[in-house]
């Protein structure tokens, strides 16, 4: 279960961004306190079935696609003047496209760590 570190590390980024609204005070901005919750949520739930191993194929592919949209979401959904929130998302999108990025390269590779 410890195998795929990459996938504990996303479970803590969801967390992060459930409970990102509240510390960095935007949670009266619907757009960004909404799309950070649900996008955090969806990633712990996500990534929790992958550890159990639920889920196996294209499992970093639903990874690397949320965190593209958390990078491009401030500016679709039209918070980016809220520089808290924009830099939250942008900040934990790259976090999760890297590490998106490794577990695919661990795949392709067939290296496991």
């Amino acid at each position: 279960m410890l195998k795929r570190w990459q996938d504990w590390c996303i479970i803590a980024a969801g967390m992060w961004l459930v409970v990102s609204p509240h510390q960095l005070g935007f949670t009266l901005d619907h757009y960004a306190s909404g799309n950070a919750t649900g996008v955090g949520a969806l990633l712990v739930a996500y990534n929790i079935m992958i550890v159990g191993r639920l889920v196996d194929e294209g499992q970093e592919f639903v990874n690397l696609i949320l965190g593209i949209w958390l990078i491009f979401s401030p500016y679709a959904l039209g918070f980016s003047w809220l520089v808290s929130a924009s830099v939250d998302m942008i900040a934990v999108g790259a976090a999760i496209v890297v590490l998106a990025g490794l577990g695919l390269y661990h795949l392709t590779t067939g290296k496991h760590r």
